[in-house]
């Protein structure tokens, strides 16, 4: 019986070569494709458990279970306009040359408890969002009257445009026990309007996804200890703070635990710095250079890797597996992200950011996809799937918004992530885009994901 290449692989990986390398060190690489990578980290994800936080806590927060209404709203028929109501068939007709003169029996003020019965040739004064007295089918705009002018208490109206409009039905805007606001909803401040306008004090929201981000080199330097930057003699560590802002916009909590020097001590205890954490991005050291300690520390510790590579350009050199962390009840999943800036921000938005939005219970965790044309031209290499960081101008020709690279691509520099409005997908197979050519664009900024290139956004 033969092994075939999936025997094959399994067979290098359980082998420790007589060099000492590690099964990850030997390992053969998957090269995923960009969904079948992206349904494995999201395969088997259990949902975060729920607390309880009043209404003014819960901006950003994933809601945890539908919200029904608890009242009508709005609680009876009311007026879209200051004016008269009026009865339709007392007013039709009414023209500046043939005004018709009604009586006017009361006023009502929203929030007010007057509530007059309106006969035959009857009107009453309404403030917006006010009740309309029984009886009434309309609200004549009082600049279609004379305002009472000739005698108080008799308003002669001069236009019967507003026969039979400007009333707002009662329970319009939601019926008691409607379902207003779905379980899975990233609330905003239009989310958290409907919430309290349907009684809901207190909802029932996913806890934020705790997640550990380690980056790790001798070259690396925090914020701390800049001066060595500017002398020279290292780097700076843009991936830490960059990664845990990323994490807070997706709604997680972040714990930045490097930059760890190269020391497999170091790289432990940092690693582990946060027992309770849902999720360990790490960044760096998933290639396989011999200074690479993370892969060693990992595999010693017990990661099951679950695939390493991707058809992906920046950041083909990804991982990702299920490492089992002390005191927890279970292997905790774990995104191997590569080293340079662009290919960490890149693969953050592709993996991390969906694993982070199925935590909570988000069921579209994909962020939106525009239709668009390129101005520039987009390169790439056929046999791999290509994401290129854009400016978009909404204002393209012919409707039609166009975007533009934000400066050069290589994913070692920093300087065209920050004006990244996009990522721009060259599939694979497609060697270039020239100008003009319509591309698809995954959006940065957060908000209620859509779908990615290609995909059913419903499906992991």
């Amino acid at each position: 019986m033969g092994f075939g290449q999936d025997g094959i692989a399994r067979a290098r990986l359980a082998l420790l070569t007589l060099d000492g390398r590690t099964r990850f060190e030997t390992r053969v690489a998957d090269w995923l494709g960009v969904d079948e990578a992206q349904s494995r980290i999201l395969a088997d994800v259990d949902v975060l458990p729920s607390e309880r936080l009043e209404l003014g806590s819960v901006l950003g927060r994933t809601l945890a279970e539908d919200v029904a209404a608890r009242a009508r709203l709005p609680p009876w028929d009311n007026s879209a306009m200051d004016g008269y109501a009026v009865r339709a068939e007392d007013v039709e007709g009414a023209s500046a040359d043939a005004p018709v003169e009604l009586a006017v029996v009361g006023q009502i003020l929203a929030g007010g408890d007057e509530r007059p019965v309106l006969g035959p040739g009857q009107a009453c004064r309404v403030m917006t969002g006010a009740p309309v007295p029984d009886g009434a089918d309309g609200v004549v705009r009082v600049e279609h009257t004379d305002r009472e002018a000739a005698m108080p208490g008799r308003v002669r109206v001069l236009s019967d445009h507003d026969a039979r409009r400007n009333v707002r039905p009662g329970g319009q805007d939601m019926e008691r026990g409607d379902a207003v606001v779905p379980a899975g909803t990233r609330l905003h401040g239009g989310w958290i309007a409907l919430l309290a306008a349907a009684g809901a004090a207190r909802v029932a929201v996913r806890r934020r996804p705790r997640v550990t981000v380690l980056t790790g080199g001798d070259e690396l330097r925090s914020l701390d200890d800049f001066a060595d930057v500017a002398a020279g003699r290292a780097i700076p560590d843009s991936n830490g703070p960059m990664l845990a802002a990323a994490v807070a916009a997706a709604g997680g909590e972040a714990t930045l635990a490097g930059p760890a020097r190269d020391d497999a001590g170091d790289i432990r205890r940092r690693l582990h710095a946060n027992p309770d954490a849902d999720v360990i991005v790490t960044v760096g050291g998933a290639s396989m250079g011999e200074a690479d300690l993370l892969k060693r520390v990992l595999e010693k510790d017990g990661l099951q890797v679950d695939f390493w590579r991707a058809r992906i350009r920046p950041g083909s050199p990804l991982a990702f597996g299920r490492l089992p962390l002390p005191g927890a009840s279970h292997p905790v999943p774990l995104v191997s992200l590569p080293g340079n800036p662009a290919s960490a921000w890149v693969t953050f938005h592709l993996f991390v950011r969906p694993l982070l939005r199925r935590l909570v219970g988000d069921p579209r965790p994909f962020q939106p996809v525009l239709r668009a044309r390129t101005a520039d031209p987009l390169v790439s290499v056929a046999r791999l799937c290509h994401f290129h960081r854009v400016r978009i101008d909404w204002a393209g020709a012919e409707g039609v918004p166009t975007v533009s690279l934000t400066g050069h691509q290589g994913s070692g520099l920093v300087h065209s992530v920050g004006p990244a409005e996009g990522l721009a997908v060259v599939p694979e197979g497609v060697e270039r885009l020239e100008p003009g050519d319509p591309v698809e664009v995954i959006l940065l900024g957060e908000g209620p994901g859509t779908g990615r290139p290609g995909f059913d956004p419903q499906r992991p």
